[in-house]
């Protein structure tokens, strides 16, 4: 424990929960991805400390944990934050027990069930009505999106693409950055509330080696820059995934497409994939997954046309 620790957590005192935030969060700092951390800090000011920061460590039982969990349900939240608040809270508990300050009980941490709230994609006809569009234009923005639809990476990834990580020799796209806006966690310059970060992937397998389609390799020849030029752009400046998502929807809304997010590029690629019938291993590795069992759950989706399609192929009881 350092004497900076010590600052925040005195035995004499009465122990709260934001309290141990401030302690938990100096433990962290470093220990952690900046952009990491910034997404764990805004977390706990906008969730946990609010709702729960005026507890005592000492009160703190299930009946409190209950009806803070049952209340991130109804604001909304999705399952994965969700989690990862509860993580994020379970790991600040552990910090005042690790000193010797306990809550009132054994915690009964628990993930509610989802409500079901599933991820809108592009049907079959818009989404070649889209690539249609995309396939006929010619500029850095449709260029990027195409890119997307075909390879599945993230939008931050695609931000963070710079032509040096374009290989048309070899037909190899190299993801080796990412671009995000996360909270201002310097003091020293708290005025700002963001700031823009650009950095390597959110994990180890994220930074990976992406093999281009045949027909991508000429239309990214066509616009080919200098290597430190980003791809979105073509100049030395990238665009911001927010910016990104804004165009994308005036591009839907042009088209007249069902209002879709950005990220739903990725899981219908991920459909697709399966679809077509190849190996989900590859999959995995393509979206820089951990593990297949991440791929399969999220971001793989099955249309009532190929359930019907399976359905046909059943034998008759």
């Amino acid at each position: 424990m350092t004497q900076e620790e010590k600052k925040h957590i005195d035995p004499s005192e009465n122990h709260t929960i934001s309290h141990l935030c401030e302690a938990w969060k100096l433990s962290m700092r470093y220990q952690v991805k900046p952009s990491t951390f910034a997404c764990y800090a805004t977390l706990i000011q906008k969730h946990i400390r609010p709702a729960l920061g005026s507890v005592e460590m000492e009160k703190m039982d299930n009946e409190v944990l209950t009806e803070f969990i049952l209340d991130r349900q109804r604001q909304g939240l999705s399952a994965n934050t969700l989690r990862l608040i509860l993580f994020l809270l379970k790991s600040i508990i552990h910090t005042g027990e690790r000193r010797g300050i306990y809550p009132a009980e054994t915690l009964e941490f628990f993930l509610p069930k989802d409500r079901g709230n599933e991820m809108r994609l592009l049907s079959q006809e818009n989404r070649r009505k889209l690539l249609s569009w995309l396939a006929g234009c010619r500029t850095n923005f449709e260029l990027g999106l195409l890119l997307s639809l075909s390879t599945g990476i993230r939008v931050g990834e695609l931000c963070g693409l710079r032509w040096e990580d374009v290989d048309l020799e070899e037909g190899v796209l190299h993801i080796r950055r990412t671009v995000s806006r996360i909270r201002n966690t310097d003091q020293k310059n708290a005025a700002a509330k963001t700031r823009l970060y650009i950095g390597t992937p959110k994990t180890g397998t994220s930074q990976r080696d992406i093999p281009l389609p045949d027909f991508m390799l000429s239309r990214l020849g066509e616009k080919k820059r200098d290597g430190a030029c980003y791809l979105l752009t073509g100049r030395l400046a990238c665009m911001e995934p927010r910016g990104v998502q804004r165009r994308f929807k005036n591009l839907l809304r042009k088209l007249r497409l069902p209002d879709i997010n950005i990220h739903a590029l990725r899981h219908s690629f991920a459909s697709q994939w399966i679809e077509n019938g190849f190996d989900s291993k590859s999959l995995s590795e393509i979206l820089g997954h951990s593990s297949v069992k991440i791929t399969m759950d999220i971001y793989v989706h099955s249309n009532m046309s190929q359930k019907r399609a399976y359905m046909d192929q059943m034998t008759a009881v």
